[in-house]
């Protein structure tokens, strides 16, 4: 039995910038599951699109790092920035896994957008061998109009699968891609980034 001490939460992403979900609601996640570590991840490029970071990785993973400065579990993995290229799930996962031994059980984050997309990444089904998806709700969906969407796209039996890894978490509506609008226009973001982080988009 796998001690839950070794529970291992794994969040990916761009990050560009990291605003105030991608810190509370990991955290939450964590405690919730007992996870005693979240390993953030930021993408180099992801396979499913077109777009690439905006931000250096060097800006990206300092944000990061300033983001994430008052959770003592949290760390931050360059895996996929020192890989290179498009960032592929399952190599990650991979990598991971030789890297934290087999004692560790890994849950990894995914919202429901891309779970709704998750048949497209690199060799899915071996990525659920390897780790246990831990789904978040963002608007507009909601139990009811994701669960309809799963079975579309699974079936019956896979939705439910899909909906038993499924956590109730706030549903914050917040994105990087609006970030980035609302600063080219001028727009305040106070309420969606750390003022740290935001002090340092500001400077650099």
């Amino acid at each position: 039995m796998v001690d839950p001490t070794r529970r291992i939460l794994i969040f990916g992403g761009t990050f560009d910038p990291p605003h105030r979900a991608h810190v509370e609601l990991p955290a939450l996640v964590a405690e919730r599951l007992d996870c005693d570590r979240i390993i953030y991840i930021p993408a180099a490029q992801s396979p499913l699109k077109d777009d690439a970071p905006r931000s250096s990785e060097v800006h990206r993973v300092a944000m990061l790092e300033l983001a994430i400065r008052d959770l003592p579990q949290a760390e931050i993995s360059t895996i996929e920035l020192d890989r290179g290229g498009t960032s592929y799930f399952i190599d990650t996962v991979t990598e991971l896994g030789r890297e934290l031994g087999h004692d560790a059980e890994l849950c990894f984050l995914i919202g429901a957008d891309q779970v709704l997309e998750f048949q497209r990444w690199k060799d899915w089904r071996e990525i659920l061998e390897r780790v246990t998806p831990v789904v978040m709700l963002r608007p507009p969906w909601t139990r009811e109009t994701f669960e309809d969407a799963l079975r579309r796209e699974y079936g019956d039996d896979e939705a439910a699968q899909w909906m038993a890894w499924l956590v109730d978490t706030p549903r914050r509506d917040i994105s990087a891609t609006d970030i980035r609008r609302r600063l080219a226009r001028g727009e305040p973001v106070d309420d969606l980034l750390d003022p740290v982080v935001l002090g340092y988009l500001r400077t650099h």
